[in-house]
Order: C-alpha cells, then structure tokens, then sequence
C-alpha cells in the first residue's frame, strides 16, 4: 500500500490524539518536566483540540502507512509574528517506530505544497533548541534558523528557535 497523507476528517481525532501524545513521549521525555508532560497526555483532551482544529478548517493533515496512521501535521496561513505572506507550521509529529523512514519529509512537503496554494511566501515554525533530531529534519527541508529564540512557558524555560523558509 505505502504512504497516504490526506487532510483529516473528524472521524481521524482519535488517530491523531493517539500519533501526537505518543510523540510527545518519545520526543519530549527529556525536555518537559513529567509533572508538565503529563498535562499533555490526555488522550481525550487532544482528541477534542484536533476536532476542533478540524471543524475550523484549519490545516490538519494524517498520514497512513499501509493503512495505519503513522503522523500528523498541523498548520495555519498565518501566523502569530505579524510575519508578511507567512504561515506558520504548529505540529508536525510521528510515532517513533515511523521516524527516519522519509515519511516526514511526504509531510513537509503536502503541507508546505497547501500552505504555497494558500498564497504563503514563507513558512515559520518554532523547535526546541536541544532537539537537534528536529533540527537537522527542519535544516534539511531547506528552514533556516533566523536569529529569533525565546523561552517555552514550561517550568524550565527550554528554549525554542525560530526556522523560516521561502517558499
């Protein structure tokens, strides 16, 4: 069968819930304190986020491997820094046993090919500075760290790095 990605439908929530907190696990253990995690593991929680993300048309895209949902990516044709003709991506996320398959990089490029349609000239999004996994990801898609950083709102304070890309 191989890979699918198509826009999500409402009845994909749950799939979606279930792909971003298991990623959350594994991308994140390290980098959110767990009494913070854990907030964000709520499977039922997320389950209601994404249909709404879904019923205001925002742009929530579910891949498939050979039928099974493997990763999401959540987008937006604008942004929150006033940046010109920019969107921004939110949430671009795998289950682990998915990563380094190329299947993130199908994603990028759907999301990236919308967000072009939509009349973006550029593309945001923000990642952890010590998630270099991501980084390098983000670096090879052509996003470019432009100087920008500030602290997440997590106890903590890591620090996140701003990527944009011309598109």
């Amino acid at each position: 069968m191989g890979c699918e990605i198509r826009k999500a439908t409402k009845e994909d929530a749950e799939s979606l819930a279930n792909i971003i907190v298991e990623s959350w696990k594994s991308a994140y253990s390290n980098v959110i304190p767990k009494d913070e995690i854990t907030k964000f593991l709520d499977k039922q929680r997320r389950q209601r986020q994404f249909e709404r993300f879904i019923e205001d048309e925002e742009i929530v895209l579910i891949g498939f491997y050979d039928e099974i949902p493997f990763g999401l990516v959540f987008a937006n044709k604008d942004n929150d820094e006033q940046l010109k003709e920019c969107g921004s991506i939110y949430s671009i996320y795998l289950l682990e046993e998915y990563w380094g398959k190329g299947l993130a990089t199908k994603l990028m490029d759907v999301v990236i090919n919308i967000l072009k349609e939509e009349g973006c000239k550029q593309v945001s999004l923000w990642v952890y500075e010590v998630n270099t996994r991501a980084r390098r990801f983000y670096e090879k898609c052509g996003f470019i760290f432009d100087g920008n950083k500030k602290h997440s709102h997590f106890s903590n304070k890591p620090i996140e790095l701003r990527y944009i890309k011309q598109i």
